[in-house]
């Protein structure tokens, strides 16, 4: 209790500042597109037709949750960060309490999860180390990795009858819908239950069990009308490796307190060669290695359950020893870990205090990740409308863009519906508007085209010269002008 407090309190400080990333900006587009029109929400990013990968269930309900009330997206995720965070800790603490009854098993857990991870901080989408936890809150990887908890803690303990599986199943489904990475580990995971329950396996209402499970699974994902689950990636997942590379590069500092849990995992083995802690670690695992010999890095993001299986294998260990010296000599590397972890953490901590403490606070412990956000200029709302089109060419300018509900020329996101070539059509349009080698009358055409109504510039950025446009604000760094009849 007193984890899950601390936690909670954590999270309720970091709510205030919320950090401001360019992922936040695509999911804050995505609910600002939901909010203005929930049944036909179109592109979140650039003005054409059709659906998104990103409207999955989670999006979808935090936008009918806010419409009554008129809330905004940014309240919308400042609301989600604290619920994503309590169904996390719920899910950890009933998986938990399916491998182990030990009073201290679940606790320990948090504390493996949030801090033995390395010797630096992680901060990328669906890695529950602290710093990358309270960036990542609301971001759906958060809650894929909590429905998965949920759904794992429903198959590793009661019976296998059909109407309990058909739930789960559908749970399966929702948890596709919402993050395919996690939903890639969570569905390893469930076939490691089910193979560690392989004797229960035998009886035909287990079996019928199972097949319903999967139908249900299989309807949810088909009934989704905002985009179909079979057709994302369309054969583009290789443009997602570069942005993953760097989950295998930093093995040594990222993923090194992992290292105990693998002589954890070792005797959970001995004991019982069907353990299911052991078989989701060889299971995602795999997935892992798979990607290293591939070279599709996305597959990298199966790398937090990876930790996860480690981390939770250690706690249980640990919580299980009784009191003596095996016990003594297992609290010395996990204390260190501990100690370690929470130093390199210290950043969301700091994000959270206060900007006078924080100041003093880096000059004693220096700078730490967490602390940087990127500029947030409220003041464009007050200009752009859903239906605008801005010219921007810098990443951090066209996530600004979509953080205030308009469009973008080119898209700095991957998105699963739009084709390779479409996106390299939009994105050399965009560089031609701004070129200083464009005619105007290729200029005209290309802003006609695309129904431009204002460009957005970092202010170190200038308008080509005979540009139809006329400066009408700037501010944060950013610049904006408006494109003239």
């Amino acid at each position: 209790m007193i984890g899950c407090a601390l936690l909670t309190g954590l999270l309720l400080a970091v709510m205030r500042p919320m950090p401001w990333g360019d992922d936040l900006t695509l999911h804050i587009a995505v609910l600002r597109r939901l909010l203005a029109n929930p049944l036909h929400p179109g592109n979140p990013v650039v003005q054409m037709g059709g659906g998104s990968a990103y409207y999955s269930p989670y999006t979808v309900l935090l936008a009918l949750l806010g419409k009554p009330f008129g809330l905004g997206p940014i309240a919308l995720y400042r609301f989600a960060m604290l619920a994503n965070g309590l169904l996390l800790m719920s899910g950890l603490y009933r998986f938990i309490r399916t491998l182990s009854q030990a009073r201290w098993a679940p606790p320990l857990a948090l504390i493996g999860m949030l801090l033995w991870w390395g010797t630096t901080a992680i901060t990328f989408s669906g890695y529950l180390s602290l710093d990358s936890f309270c960036d990542c809150a609301a971001y759906p990887s958060t809650i894929g990795t909590a429905l998965a908890l949920h759904l794992w803690a429903g198959l590793n303990k009661g019976t296998l009858r059909p109407r309990r599986l058909a739930g789960l199943g559908a749970l399966l489904g929702v948890l596709l819908l919402v993050h395919q990475f996690t939903g890639i580990s969570a569905t390893v995971g469930c076939a490691a239950i089910l193979v560690s329950r392989h004797r229960e396996l035998r009886e035909r209402a287990a079996l019928r069990g199972v097949a319903l499970a999967l139908a249900v699974c299989a309807v949810v994902i088909a009934i989704w009308p905002y985009y179909h689950l079979w057709s994302v990636g369309g054969g583009q997942l290789h443009l997602l490796d570069p942005i993953h590379h760097v989950l295998y590069t930093h093995i040594d500092t990222w993923y090194l307190y992992a290292t105990p849990g693998l002589l954890a995992l070792a005797l959970r083995l001995r004991r019982n060669r069907t353990d299911p802690l052991v078989l989701m670690f060889a299971g995602v695992a795999a997935v892992v290695v798979l990607g290293w010999l591939s070279g599709h890095w996305s597959f990298g993001r199966s790398w937090p359950m990876v930790m996860f299986t480690a981390q939770a294998a250690v706690a249980i260990h640990v919580a299980e020893l009784p009191r003596g010296r095996v016990r003594t000599a297992w609290m010395a590397p996990v204390a260190l870990a501990t100690a370690m972890g929470l130093w390199a953490q210290t950043g969301i901590l700091l994000a959270a205090m206060p900007t006078a403490v924080r100041n003093e606070a880096v000059k004693v412990i220096g700078q730490h990740a967490g602390l940087e956000q990127l500029p947030h200029a409220a003041w464009l709302d007050g200009y752009l409308k859903p239906s605008d089109v801005v010219l921007a060419d810098i990443p951090l300018a066209q996530s600004e863009v979509a953080a205030h509900g308009a469009y973008n020329v080119s898209s700095p996101w991957y998105l699963p519906e739009i084709t390779e070539s479409q996106d390299e059509v939009r994105a050399s349009a965009m560089k031609a508007l701004l070129s200083p080698n464009t005619t105007a009358a290729a200029r005209t055409a290309l802003i006609s085209r695309y129904h431009v109504t204002w460009v957005l510039l970092l202010s170190d950025e200038t308008l080509p010269a005979g540009f139809p446009a006329q400066q009408v604000a700037a501010a944060d760094t950013f610049v904006l002008y408006r494109v003239l009849e």
